[in-house]
């Protein structure tokens, strides 16, 4: 959840004296074979045999560590924990150097907030031409952490002589003041491929929370909007505040592109202000225009949408009005519907592998707008008493099959026949639609129960 920028300097070893120092290592001290005064953090994952002390070439005190790690999956060398200020910035200095292909990056743990953040990876033979060179980073600590592991994240080293960390400190420095900045101003774009203009700033911005995911990989990440219609939704990255749909919320955190979707990501700071705030109203739009950039992260609405698919993989089905496909997806909401049948689905647009989907939050973003096989809707049944409570009576053909589907287009009651009662005693209270189909017509007509 936190701001991280980078920052690639060749300085003195004199510079480790400037602002709070919170933590300082020579890599002097080694016991057993591993790294004392603060190193071998518990989410170090890189073997003790290719963290290896080098007394051969160091510049500062005694030893230096050698750290191999020649596969592309990187590993981590950390500090044990550091008591750290929430919102304050920090400068990672570094004496540093690795052979061509080597590349490091730091980062930190959140231990409050269970959270993993990384800079960019440094490719160090081209930062440092073979020899040992002071590199810093920076690291942003969101709000609500107090203790942190630094991370030195490794990847694609030679086998022998790997990465030389000769001399570390953390300090206290300045960090970047965030713009304020309007969620249309975010995602405004006028030509393709519709990046941010604000890609990789820190900025601050608001909105009423009009989606939350409350269960897989994304669970507790969220959509905000400040304004109804285009360009004025976002995706905000961050599950370490919890907030619910309708909260006012303001945000600062990075603006990123990721393959192409705008979202906010390394949240500093989640501030609700208030709570059950009305919603912005949902953008009405055909099936094949859901896709269109401007929405993104925005609640739209499909209307009178056939399902052509009721198994589209994952948990999803497929909806078309006839302008296009457009997958309902299941994150946030599952819901099972039924081939032929005809919906009113309102959900946030969102990016996701690659395919424009809608997002249903709940039962009530899903409504049944007809039913497979019935070519008229408005045709009308006489049925009484409406509302019903216990027994329906209707009058119809001795040849009529009578179906009853649920608000959700579940199908409760099927029967053919001389059907003139039906018992509804067992129904759950709700809406109903009961249709009757005969050789030559089909008729409908809603029915409350009670």
């Amino acid at each position: 959840m936190k701001k991280l920028f980078t920052l690639v300097l060749g300085l003195s070893i004199g510079l480790f004296s400037y602002g709070q120092v919170i933590f300082e290592s020579d890599l002097s001290s080694w016991d057993a074979g591993d790294p004392t005064g603060g190193w071998m953090g518990a989410k170090t994952n890189l073997a003790s045999e290719n963290i290896i002390e080098q007394t051969f070439g160091v510049e500062h005190g005694t030893a230096m560590a050698q750290l191999i790690n020649n596969d592309d999956s990187h590993k981590r060398f950390t500090t044990t924990e550091l008591t750290v200020t929430e919102l304050e910035t920090y400068e990672i200095k570094m004496w540093v150097t690795g052979y061509p292909g080597s590349e490091l990056r730091t980062g930190y743990y959140d231990v409050d907030n269970d959270g993993w953040y990384y800079n960019d990876y440094l490719d160090l033979d081209a930062e440092t031409g073979g020899d040992l060179t002071m590199l810093t980073q920076t690291i942003t600590v969101p709000s609500g952490c107090t203790s942190a592991e630094v991370i030195f994240s490794i990847r694609n080293t030679d086998a022998l002589v790997g990465i030389v960390l000769d001399s570390v400190s953390v300090s206290v420095t300045e960090g970047e003041e965030p713009e304020l900045v309007s969620i249309y101003d975010i995602q405004y774009a006028t030509e393709a491929p519709y990046i941010s203009a604000y890609e990789g700033s820190l900025v601050t911005t608001s909105g009423i929370v009009t989606g939350v995911f409350m269960a897989g990989a994304n669970e507790g990440k969220f959509f905000i909007q400040d304004g109804e219609g285009a360009w004025n939704g976002i995706y905000v990255y961050e599950s370490g505040t919890a907030v619910n749909i309708g909260d006012s919320v303001v945000v600062t955190g990075k603006v990123d592109e990721f393959f192409e979707l705008t979202e906010i990501v390394d949240v500093l700071l989640v501030d609700v202000i208030s709570s059950d705030n009305a919603l912005p109203a949902p953008v009405e739009l055909s099936t094949a225009d859901v896709v269109m950039e401007e929405y993104e992260g925005v609640l739209v609405k499909v209307t009178d949408a056939a399902c052509t698919n009721d198994d589209a993989g994952f948990g999803q089905f497929e909806v078309n009005d006839g302008s296009g496909a457009r997958l309902i997806d299941d994150e946030m909401f599952s819901y099972t519907a039924t081939l032929g049948n005809y919906y009113n689905i309102t959900g946030v647009s969102f990016l996701s592998f690659g395919e424009v989907k809608v997002y249903p939050r709940s039962i009530d973003d899903i409504e049944v707008a007809g039913y497979a096989g019935i070519s008229n809707n408005e045709n009308t049944l006489t049925l009484y008493p409406n509302p019903a409570q216990n027994i329906v009576n209707l009058t119809i053909e001795a040849d009529a099959t009578v179906v009853i589907y649920s608000a959700t287009g579940a199908a409760v009651y099927q029967e053919s026949g001389n059907v003139n009662t039906i018992d509804v005693s067992n129904f759950d209270t709700g809406l109903y639609m009961v249709v009757v189909t005969t050789a030559s017509s089909t008729s409908s007509a809603q029915l409350m129960v009670k």
